[in-house]
Protein backbone atom coordinates (compact mmCIF):
# COMPACT_ATOMS: atom_id res chain seq x y z
CA UNK A 1 0.00 0.00 0.00
CA UNK A 2 1.55 3.04 -0.70
CA UNK A 3 0.85 6.39 1.12
CA UNK A 4 0.44 9.75 -0.26
CA UNK A 5 2.99 12.41 0.54
CA UNK A 6 0.89 15.64 -1.03
CA UNK A 7 0.30 16.96 2.49
CA UNK A 8 4.44 16.87 3.27
CA UNK A 9 5.63 17.84 -0.06
CA UNK A 10 3.50 21.15 0.19
CA UNK A 11 4.89 21.30 4.29
CA UNK A 12 8.48 20.91 2.44
CA UNK A 13 7.98 23.79 -0.05
CA UNK A 14 6.86 25.86 2.95
CA UNK A 15 9.44 25.11 4.84
CA UNK A 16 11.81 25.72 2.40
CA UNK A 17 10.75 29.54 2.09
CA UNK A 18 10.97 29.98 5.63
CA UNK A 19 14.56 28.90 4.95
CA UNK A 20 15.15 30.94 2.19
CA UNK A 21 14.27 33.95 3.35
CA UNK A 22 16.39 33.44 6.90
CA UNK A 23 19.46 32.06 4.75
CA UNK A 24 18.70 33.76 1.40
CA UNK A 25 20.02 30.44 -0.12
CA UNK A 26 17.22 27.31 0.87
CA UNK A 27 19.80 24.51 1.23
CA UNK A 28 16.89 22.06 1.78
CA UNK A 29 17.12 19.63 -1.20
CA UNK A 30 14.55 16.98 0.04
CA UNK A 31 13.30 13.67 -1.84
CA UNK A 32 10.95 12.00 -1.31
CA UNK A 33 9.95 8.42 -2.85
CA UNK A 34 7.00 5.55 -2.04
CA UNK A 35 7.96 2.52 -1.17
CA UNK A 36 6.31 -0.62 0.18
CA UNK A 37 4.69 0.20 3.60
CA UNK A 38 6.08 3.94 3.63
CA UNK A 39 8.51 6.50 2.45
CA UNK A 40 12.06 6.94 1.84
CA UNK A 41 13.79 10.26 2.49
CA UNK A 42 17.14 11.35 1.27
CA UNK A 43 18.78 14.63 0.38
CA UNK A 44 20.38 17.74 2.26
CA UNK A 45 19.91 20.11 4.77
CA UNK A 46 21.95 23.01 6.56
CA UNK A 47 21.32 22.49 9.76
CA UNK A 48 19.71 19.92 12.11
CA UNK A 49 16.46 21.80 13.10
CA UNK A 50 15.68 21.90 9.34
CA UNK A 51 16.16 17.47 9.67
CA UNK A 52 14.29 17.81 13.08
CA UNK A 53 11.50 19.82 10.94
CA UNK A 54 10.96 17.57 8.21
CA UNK A 55 10.84 14.56 10.19
CA UNK A 56 8.09 16.15 12.97
CA UNK A 57 6.05 16.58 9.39
CA UNK A 58 6.02 13.35 8.82
CA UNK A 59 5.57 11.98 12.34
CA UNK A 60 1.87 15.06 12.22
CA UNK A 61 0.78 13.56 9.17
CA UNK A 62 1.40 9.75 10.82
CA UNK A 63 3.49 8.38 7.39
CA UNK A 64 5.57 5.58 7.86
CA UNK A 65 9.69 6.69 7.34
CA UNK A 66 11.22 2.98 5.63
CA UNK A 67 14.74 5.04 5.29
CA UNK A 68 16.32 8.76 6.16
CA UNK A 69 19.28 9.43 4.26
CA UNK A 70 19.21 13.13 4.68
CA UNK A 71 22.55 14.80 4.71
CA UNK A 72 23.29 17.77 7.60
CA UNK A 73 26.19 19.96 6.02
CA UNK A 74 27.11 21.63 9.41
CA UNK A 75 27.45 18.78 11.14
CA UNK A 76 31.27 18.29 11.26
CA UNK A 77 30.88 14.98 12.27
CA UNK A 78 29.40 13.85 8.98
CA UNK A 79 32.29 14.99 7.11
CA UNK A 80 29.69 16.77 3.89
CA UNK A 81 31.59 19.24 2.77
CA UNK A 82 32.38 20.25 -0.92
CA UNK A 83 35.68 21.38 -0.08
CA UNK A 84 38.27 23.86 1.84
CA UNK A 85 39.34 27.09 1.84
CA UNK A 86 41.93 29.03 3.49
CA UNK A 87 41.40 33.18 3.72
CA UNK A 88 43.96 35.13 1.72
CA UNK A 89 43.17 38.62 3.13
CA UNK A 90 43.87 40.55 6.44
CA UNK A 91 39.60 40.00 7.40
CA UNK A 92 36.68 38.60 6.22
CA UNK A 93 33.21 39.56 7.08
CA UNK A 94 30.82 36.58 7.30
CA UNK A 95 27.08 37.14 6.49
CA UNK A 96 24.58 35.57 7.77
CA UNK A 97 22.53 35.29 4.47
CA UNK A 98 23.43 35.24 0.42
CA UNK A 99 22.78 38.70 -0.96
CA UNK A 100 23.93 39.03 -4.45
CA UNK A 101 26.96 41.64 -4.51
CA UNK A 102 25.54 43.22 -7.37
CA UNK A 103 23.26 45.15 -4.18
CA UNK A 104 25.61 44.69 -1.27
CA UNK A 105 26.25 47.66 0.22
CA UNK A 106 27.50 49.20 3.64
CA UNK A 107 23.76 49.21 4.94
CA UNK A 108 22.80 45.44 4.40
CA UNK A 109 26.31 43.98 5.65
CA UNK A 110 25.63 46.02 8.76
CA UNK A 111 22.34 44.03 9.42
CA UNK A 112 23.83 40.74 7.82
CA UNK A 113 27.15 40.31 9.22
CA UNK A 114 27.51 37.31 11.75
CA UNK A 115 31.27 36.78 12.32
CA UNK A 116 34.29 37.74 10.94
CA UNK A 117 37.60 35.17 9.92
CA UNK A 118 41.10 35.99 9.53
CA UNK A 119 43.81 35.54 7.04
CA UNK A 120 45.12 32.10 6.76
CA UNK A 121 42.36 30.69 8.73
CA UNK A 122 40.65 27.26 7.58
CA UNK A 123 37.34 26.68 6.43
CA UNK A 124 34.92 24.36 5.81
CA UNK A 125 33.01 24.87 2.27
CA UNK A 126 29.65 23.69 2.57
CA UNK A 127 27.72 25.71 -0.39
CA UNK A 128 28.18 27.54 -3.86
CA UNK A 129 26.01 30.34 -5.00
CA UNK A 130 27.58 32.69 -8.01
CA UNK A 131 30.48 34.47 -6.32
CA UNK A 132 30.19 33.15 -2.95
CA UNK A 133 30.65 30.36 -0.92
CA UNK A 134 28.64 28.93 2.58
CA UNK A 135 31.65 28.35 4.63
CA UNK A 136 31.85 27.03 8.20
CA UNK A 137 34.65 27.84 11.27
CA UNK A 138 35.89 25.74 13.65
CA UNK A 139 33.39 27.74 16.11
CA UNK A 140 30.82 26.14 14.01
CA UNK A 141 29.93 29.40 12.84
CA UNK A 142 28.12 29.66 9.14
CA UNK A 143 28.02 32.18 6.75
CA UNK A 144 28.47 33.82 2.97
CA UNK A 145 31.41 34.77 1.86
CA UNK A 146 33.26 35.96 -1.70
CA UNK A 147 35.33 33.76 -3.02
CA UNK A 148 37.69 36.25 -4.41
CA UNK A 149 39.02 36.72 -0.60
CA UNK A 150 39.31 32.62 -0.43
CA UNK A 151 42.01 30.24 -1.73
CA UNK A 152 40.45 26.89 -2.55
CA UNK A 153 42.04 23.79 -1.16
CA UNK A 154 40.93 20.31 -3.06
CA UNK A 155 43.32 18.44 -0.38
CA UNK A 156 41.21 17.19 2.92
CA UNK A 157 42.02 20.06 5.81
CA UNK A 158 39.89 18.57 8.57
CA UNK A 159 42.53 18.11 10.89
CA UNK A 160 43.81 21.39 10.35
CA UNK A 161 40.33 22.95 10.55
CA UNK A 162 39.79 21.52 13.82
CA UNK A 163 43.33 21.94 15.24
CA UNK A 164 43.85 25.90 15.16
CA UNK A 165 43.10 26.19 18.47
CA UNK A 166 41.75 24.16 21.11
CA UNK A 167 38.12 23.97 20.48
CA UNK A 168 35.86 23.16 23.16
CA UNK A 169 33.06 22.11 21.02
CA UNK A 170 34.42 18.55 20.38
CA UNK A 171 33.96 16.57 23.41
CA UNK A 172 33.69 18.92 26.62
CA UNK A 173 30.75 20.43 26.49
CA UNK A 174 29.16 21.26 29.68
CA UNK A 175 32.38 20.64 31.83
CA UNK A 176 35.06 23.44 33.27
CA UNK A 177 37.84 24.18 30.26
CA UNK A 178 40.60 25.72 32.18
CA UNK A 179 42.39 24.54 35.53
CA UNK A 180 44.45 27.14 36.87
CA UNK A 181 43.33 30.35 35.48
CA UNK A 182 44.79 33.71 35.97
CA UNK A 183 41.63 35.08 36.02
CA UNK A 184 44.01 38.78 35.78
CA UNK A 185 44.94 37.70 32.39
CA UNK A 186 41.85 37.47 31.71
CA UNK A 187 40.60 41.17 32.60
CA UNK A 188 43.87 42.62 31.20
CA UNK A 189 42.78 41.28 27.91
CA UNK A 190 39.47 42.32 28.24
CA UNK A 191 40.77 46.02 28.96
CA UNK A 192 42.42 46.36 25.62
CA UNK A 193 39.04 46.47 23.91
CA UNK A 194 37.65 48.90 26.17
CA UNK A 195 36.67 51.72 24.10
CA UNK A 196 36.64 49.48 20.93
CA UNK A 197 33.45 50.40 18.40
CA UNK A 198 30.55 47.78 18.37
CA UNK A 199 29.97 46.10 15.32
CA UNK A 200 27.63 43.54 14.68
CA UNK A 201 29.63 40.20 13.85
CA UNK A 202 32.87 41.61 14.71
CA UNK A 203 35.99 40.11 16.20
CA UNK A 204 38.46 42.67 16.25
CA UNK A 205 39.27 46.31 18.41
CA UNK A 206 38.35 47.74 15.00
CA UNK A 207 35.00 46.36 15.73
CA UNK A 208 33.29 43.95 18.12
CA UNK A 209 29.71 42.51 19.05
CA UNK A 210 29.31 40.89 22.88
CA UNK A 211 29.81 37.54 22.28
CA UNK A 212 32.89 38.41 19.66
CA UNK A 213 34.44 39.65 22.60
CA UNK A 214 34.42 37.29 24.80
CA UNK A 215 35.50 34.73 22.43
CA UNK A 216 38.31 36.81 21.48
CA UNK A 217 39.31 37.44 25.33
CA UNK A 218 39.39 33.54 25.50
CA UNK A 219 41.30 33.09 22.46
CA UNK A 220 44.02 35.19 23.00
CA UNK A 221 44.48 34.46 27.19
CA UNK A 222 43.72 30.61 26.65
CA UNK A 223 43.99 29.60 23.06
CA UNK A 224 40.63 28.49 23.22
CA UNK A 225 37.82 29.09 21.06
CA UNK A 226 34.44 29.56 22.27
CA UNK A 227 31.25 29.36 20.44
CA UNK A 228 31.03 32.69 18.19
CA UNK A 229 27.08 33.63 19.29
CA UNK A 230 26.01 34.14 22.97
CA UNK A 231 23.49 31.83 23.38
CA UNK A 232 25.87 28.67 22.60
CA UNK A 233 28.50 30.32 24.59
CA UNK A 234 25.64 29.32 27.37
CA UNK A 235 26.11 25.74 26.57
CA UNK A 236 30.26 26.03 27.76
CA UNK A 237 31.50 25.42 31.12
CA UNK A 238 29.73 25.16 34.25
CA UNK A 239 26.61 27.38 35.47
CA UNK A 240 27.03 29.11 39.10
CA UNK A 241 24.81 31.00 41.43
CA UNK A 242 24.75 34.97 41.10
CA UNK A 243 25.91 35.45 44.42
CA UNK A 244 28.91 33.20 43.61
CA UNK A 245 30.18 34.60 40.47
CA UNK A 246 33.50 35.71 40.39
CA UNK A 247 35.83 37.35 37.86
CA UNK A 248 36.38 35.64 34.64
CA UNK A 249 32.78 34.53 34.38
CA UNK A 250 30.59 35.08 31.46
CA UNK A 251 26.96 36.40 32.62
CA UNK A 252 24.25 36.26 30.06
CA UNK A 253 21.78 38.43 29.92
CA UNK A 254 18.37 39.73 28.43
CA UNK A 255 17.70 43.36 27.52
CA UNK A 256 14.48 44.73 29.40
CA UNK A 257 12.98 46.77 26.00
CA UNK A 258 13.29 44.90 23.11
CA UNK A 259 14.69 41.16 24.91
CA UNK A 260 17.88 40.86 22.92
CA UNK A 261 20.36 38.29 24.01
CA UNK A 262 23.59 39.93 25.58
CA UNK A 263 26.81 38.60 27.48
CA UNK A 264 30.09 39.57 29.03
CA UNK A 265 32.84 39.04 31.10
CA UNK A 266 32.25 39.86 35.35
CA UNK A 267 35.26 41.48 37.08
CA UNK A 268 34.80 41.34 40.99
CA UNK A 269 36.79 43.59 43.14
CA UNK A 270 35.64 45.69 45.34
CA UNK A 271 32.75 46.25 43.24
CA UNK A 272 31.45 44.05 40.75
CA UNK A 273 31.48 44.96 36.85
CA UNK A 274 30.85 43.48 33.69
CA UNK A 275 33.16 44.61 31.18
CA UNK A 276 30.84 44.37 27.69
CA UNK A 277 30.10 45.41 24.15
CA UNK A 278 27.13 47.49 24.43
CA UNK A 279 25.24 48.53 21.83
CA UNK A 280 23.47 51.25 23.82
CA UNK A 281 26.87 52.88 24.32
CA UNK A 282 28.18 51.55 20.83
CA UNK A 283 31.65 50.44 22.23
CA UNK A 284 33.12 48.19 24.80
CA UNK A 285 32.89 49.60 28.43
CA UNK A 286 33.28 48.60 31.72
CA UNK A 287 30.21 48.65 33.81
CA UNK A 288 28.83 48.47 37.59
CA UNK A 289 26.96 45.44 37.94
CA UNK A 290 24.04 47.23 39.12
CA UNK A 291 23.61 50.29 36.43
CA UNK A 292 23.76 46.82 33.63
CA UNK A 293 20.90 45.77 35.85
CA UNK A 294 18.75 48.78 34.76
CA UNK A 295 18.61 47.68 31.79
CA UNK A 296 19.24 44.07 31.38
CA UNK A 297 17.77 40.88 33.35
CA UNK A 298 19.98 38.54 34.48
CA UNK A 299 19.72 34.72 32.88
CA UNK A 300 22.53 33.42 34.16
CA UNK A 301 26.14 33.03 34.86
CA UNK A 302 28.95 30.23 33.50
CA UNK A 303 32.41 29.25 34.74
CA UNK A 304 34.55 28.77 32.00
CA UNK A 305 37.74 29.06 34.32
CA UNK A 306 38.63 28.11 37.44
Amino acid sequence: MFISIVNVQKFNQDLKKVYQQKYGVAVFDIEMKNVKGGIEISGEVLIKSQKDDILNVFKKEKVKIKKVNLKVLSDASERNEIGWAIVKVKLVDLRSKFVSNKILNSRILKRIRCSQAFQSEVLRVLFKKDDQLLIQQNDLSLGWVNRSELILKKKNLNEKWMQQFYTPWYGTKNKILIAGADKNKIIKEAEKYLGAPYLLGGKTKKGIDCSGLTQMIYKNVFNIILPKHSWDQKEMGKKVNLKNIKTGDLMFLIKKSNKHKHIGIVEKNKTVNLIHASLEKKRVVRQKLDEVFEKYDFVEARKIAK
